[in-house]
């Protein structure tokens, strides 16, 4: 019998129904999973006390609650949890309990989902690493030794590794993506409004959304579909509300690369000399798959781009306004993350964090963020040039041109982080692609592509136009198909092992 953490929310919703496990036996048994890996991985923060009695409450419904009825999930530590700690991954908030559910929990709740706990994450989401004050490493469950990607670190590390059957990110520079890609996950960055915000901890306000990390892309539209909804107290969801056109769930049928065009971005999939090459490879041979499935392949390229993302990188003019906004909604003890940053009580190795710090409370006093919005709509347009001069369906280009590094190398400064005395905003020295959806507020997707040969995941990043969410997700559906099968993490491997053994 398939065990229940290694099932899919298709597989699991079915077994429910047949009788074959009730709700109670598969949260219990990720509950054990979570006591069994998570001593290694690091992944998971707080538990939700109440997360047996709830899955108890939902067997004795005798009826499904919703489409997402007994699902375990995990929830990223700056989205509001009523009763559970939420401390945006920072020790100086740890005894924070939010006496209301965040808008996306509170969806999640009514189609029935089980909140397991929360996530690790840096603190306030400021790294692309698994490193927080709050609570240290978290590890990549394909190798120990490795980062699993930030800044939705402990969702993505504990979705891999099988502790929950999917979990919800955030994604304000690459905060989905960039975890998905280490781990092996599925990743969406949804139109900006298309989820609501209400209840999360910011970053940039018009950057930042949530969205679902889950094992294959139909669990996470699975997810999406729940998540996507107008919500008064988020008032930029209306706009994608009444622009959705049609469910995730639908989207999920073959062919659709049969008659897509898909714009390479050849200056992304280069390799320089922070970039790996076995990760070009693995990229090259996933288009390779698309193109044998119908897709036709351009190779585009977009004009000033890289001029374009350091002007439009908004994070020491704007968030520490957005952040302390959210601080202020959440009723949290300290309202200034300039507070937090003055006392010390911060990962010294999140460089930006005291230049986000130091940056205006009010950034209409900063003569260069009109300009930097400015550059944004010329970002946008440059990207939506390239979909109408070539007719594309997407843009593709790995998420990131490694793979997941390994701690030392981070924390010997190889990347921003780690270098507290040298950040500059002028040009990340981390080679992630993820920049691009993210400053530019357009959709996104991230699905493994393949391995190296040292069995480190890749991830293939499928960009698309505003509200085009679910094309991207048909896209990446029949992508996935293409592709080779996701393998088991070691570190899961290794448990299974021990289970048979014993």
């Amino acid at each position: 019998m398939l065990d229940p953490c290694e099932d899919s929310i298709t597989g699991l919703r079915a077994r429910y129904r047949s009788g074959e496990v009730s709700v109670h036996e598969v949260v219990a048994r990720h509950l054990d999973r979570i006591e069994a890996l998570d001593g290694t991985l690091n992944a998971v923060v707080t538990l939700n006390p109440h997360a047996l009695s709830e899955a108890a409450a939902l067997d004795a419904s005798r009826s499904e609650v919703g489409p997402l009825h007994g699902i375990p999930v995990v929830v990223k530590d700056n989205i509001a949890t009523a009763g559970i700690a939420t401390a945006v991954g920072s020790v100086a908030l740890c005894k924070h309990v939010p006496d209301t559910d965040a808008t996306v929990v509170t969806v999640l709740r009514r189609s029935g989902a089980i909140i397991l706990g929360k996530t690790a994450m840096p603190d306030f989401a400021v790294s692309w690493h698994g490193h927080s004050s709050r609570s240290g490493y978290t590890r990549n469950p394909y190798d120990v030794s490795r980062d699993p990607g930030g800044s939705s670190s402990g969702t993505a590390a504990a979705v891999a590794a099988n502790l929950a059957a999917a979990g919800i990110g955030t994604d304000t520079g690459g905060s989905i993506r960039v975890p998905a890609s280490f781990c092996g996950l599925v990743g969406i960055r949804p139109t900006v409004g298309a989820v609501s915000r209400h209840g999360i901890v910011s970053l940039v306000r018009e950057q930042d959304t949530p969205g679902p990390l889950a094992r294959s892309v139909a669990d996470a539209a699975a997810l999406l579909d729940v998540m996507t909804a107008w919500d008064p107290h988020d008032p930029s969801t209306a706009g994608p509300a009444h622009a959705r056109r049609g469910s995730a769930a639908a989207a999920l049928v073959p062919g659709a690369l049969s008659s897509a065009r898909i714009g390479v971005v050849r200056a992304l999939c280069a390799t320089g000399p922070a970039d790996d090459p076995a990760v070009a490879d693995v990229i090259e041979q996933a288009l390779a798959a698309m193109r044998a499935r119908g897709a036709e392949l351009v190779d585009i390229d977009l004009p000033g781009l890289g001029a374009l993302l350091r002007g439009t990188f908004h994070y020491p003019r704007q968030s520490r306004r957005d952040i302390n906004r959210s601080l202020a909604l959440a009723g949290t003890a300290i309202r200034d993350v300039a507070d937090i940053v003055a006392s010390g009580q911060f990962l010294p190795a999140l460089a930006l964090l005291p230049v986000i710090a130091a940056g205006p409370e009010d950034p209409s006093t900063d003569p260069g963020h009109g300009a930097a919005w400015e550059l944004r709509t010329r970002l946008q347009h440059v990207v939506a040039a390239a979909f109408a001069e070539h007719r594309l369906s997407a843009l593709a280009y790995p998420t990131v041109r490694i793979a997941a590094p390994r701690w030392a190398n981070v924390d010997n400064g190889v990347f921003e982080d780690g270098a507290l005395d040298t950040w500059t905003s002028d040009e990340s020295t981390f080679p992630t692609n993820t920049l691009i959806a993210a400053q530019a507020a357009f959709p996104a997707i991230t699905l493994p592509a393949g391995q190296t040969s040292g069995g480190l995941p890749v991830g293939l990043e499928l960009l698309g136009l505003p509200h085009d969410d679910t094309r991207l997700i048909a896209l990446a559906f029949d992508t996935e198909r293409a592709l080779p099968p996701r393998p088991i993490p070691g570190l899961v491997l290794s448990s299974i092992n021990r289970e048979t053994t014993s």
